[in-house]
C-alpha cells in the first residue's frame, strides 16, 4: 500500500509544526471555562473579551490539535431562553479542509444541548468574509437554508439627524413628543417588572431587554422611552471599535444593538424619536463624523424595515442584509456526542494567528 500522502505545515502560531497525513489528525474539542484568552484570536474583537474570564452565558469550545489551539466556536444562551446562538466559528488555516470544523460545531451543540438549548441560530452579514465556507459547513450539519433576516445600517449621525428632523410628519412630534419621554436608563422595580413582561411576548422573543443583555451598554446611548412617566421601551447602545467606515479606521462608532416600543404605540413615530434623541447626543459628545450603526428584523419590525429603505438608504454610508439559518438539537444530541466535549481551563494566553476572520472554516 503506498503511503499516505504527506503536506508540509508551515511553523507559525496556532498551526501544527509538523507533517502529517492529510486525513483527520486527532483532536480535541474542549469546552473552556475560567481564562480561555488563549483562543481569543479565532473570533473577533467585541466577543474576543468575554474569553478572560468566560461568562456563565457564553458557550465557548475550542480546538485543540498536538497541544496547541487551533480553532473555537463561540456563542450565547442567555438564562432563561432555549435558543443559543452561534456568534463565530473558526479554524485556523493550516487545519482547515480536514473535516475539524464540522466536529467543532457539534461538539458546540452538544454544549449547547447540554446546557438546555434546542435551537441554534446564527446570523451574518452578506459582506462576511468567509460566509461560504459557513453557508456549506452549516448545511453539512443540516441547519436551514440562510434566509434574509434583517437589515443592518451604518451612516454619519450627523447627516441622518438633520435629515430626519425635517421630515413631514415627523419634525412636529420630535420638536414636542407630548407625554413621551427619553430619559437615561435607570430601571425602578416596575420598570424591571415591565421589561420581563414585555421579554415574555413573541414580539420580543429574539430580545434581551436593558436586564439581560450580555454587552456593555454605553449609559450616554441607551435610553428608557417612557409614556406618562411609565416604561414602554427602551433602546440600547454599545461602543464598537471594530472599523465601520473605509476613510477612517478611527473613527467614533456606536452600534444600537436593541430597540423595543410596546405595540400599542409603534404607530406615532416614536421610534424615530427615540433614534433622533440618542443620535443628536451621539453628535454633541462625539462629533457628526461619529458613525451609528442599528438592525431591524424583517421578522418582528417590517415597517421599521420598510422605513429604513424608503428614508435612511440614501443618507447611509452602506445598507447590508443579515442572513440567519438554525437548527433544532434534539434531547439526545449531547449522549450521541459526549466524547467530543469534555471541560477545560485554559489559564495561559498565548500567541495565534491574528486577522482569523468571523465565521472562517
Amino acid at each position: 500500500m503506498p503511503p499516505a500522502t504527506q503536506r508540509r505545515l508551515p511553523a507559525g502560531p496556532g498551526e501544527v509544526p509538523a507533517d502529517h497525513p492529510a486525513t483527520p489528525p486527532r483532536a480535541s474539542f474542549p469546552v473552556l471555562r475560567g481564562n480561555a484568552g488563549l483562543f481569543s484570536p479565532f473570533t473577533f474583537g467585541r466577543v474576543g473579551g468575554w474569553l478572560e474570564p468566560v461568562p456563565d452565558h457564553v458557550i465557548a469550545v475550542g480546538l485543540i490539535v498536538g497541544a496547541r489551539p487551533v480553532g473555537l466556536a463561540l456563542g450565547t444562551l442567555l438564562p432563561g431562553r432555549s435558543q443559543c446562538e452561534l456568534l463565530s466559528i473558526a479554524v485556523a488555516p493550516a487545519m482547515r479542509r480536514l473535516g475539524l470544523g464540522g466536529r467543532l460545531l457539534d461538539a458546540w451543540q452538544a454544549e449547547a444541548s447540554g446546557r438546555g438549548a434546542t435551537e441554534c441560530r446564527a446570523n451574518y452579514n452578506e459582506t462576511m468574509p468567509g460566509r461560504g465556507a459557513l453557508k456549506a459547513l452549516l448545511a453539512r450539519a443540516g441547519w436551514t437554508a440562510p434566509r434574509a433576516s434583517g437589515l443592518v445600517v451604518i451612516g454619519r449621525v450627523g447627516k441622518m439627524v438633520e435629515e430626519v428632523s425635517v421630515w413631514p410628519g415627523i419634525a412636529g412630534r420630535l420638536a414636542a413628543p407630548r407625554s413621551y419621554a427619553f430619559e437615561p436608563l435607570e430601571l425602578t422595580a416596575a420598570d424591571v417588572e415591565a421589561v420581563e413582561r414585555y421579554l415574555s411576548t413573541p414580539e420580543a422573543a429574539d430580545m434581551s431587554g436593558p436586564i439581560r443583555q450580555a454587552e456593555q451598554l454605553a449609559d450616554d446611548f441607551s435610553i428608557a422611552i417612557r409614556r406618562d412617566g411609565r416604561l414602554v421601551g427602551w433602546l440600547l447602545a454599545t461602543e464598537t471599535r471594530r472599523p465601520l467606515v473605509e476613510t477612517n479606521t478611527e473613527v467614533p462608532a456606536i452600534r444600537y444593538l436593541e430597540a423595543y416600543l410596546d405595540p400599542a404605540y409603534r404607530h406615532a413615530g416614536i421610534m424615530v424619536g427615540a433614534y433622533y434623541h440618542c443620535y443628536s447626543r451621539q453628535v454633541a459628545r462625539l462629533g457628526r463624523e461619529s458613525v451609528a450603526v442599528y438592525y431591524t428584523s424583517h421578522d418582528s419590525r417590517p415597517r421599521m424595515v420598510a422605513l429604513t429603505l424608503r428614508r435612511f438608504a440614501s443618507l447611509a454610508e452602506r445598507v447590508e442584509t443579515i442572513f440567519s439559518a438554525s437548527a433544532r438539537l434534539p434531547a439526545t444530541f449531547r449522549q450521541q456526542l459526549a466524547g467530543e466535549c469534555r471541560a477545560h481551563p485554559a489559564h495561559q494566553r498565548g500567541a495565534g494567528p491574528r486577522g482569523v476572520a468571523e465565521l472562517e472554516i
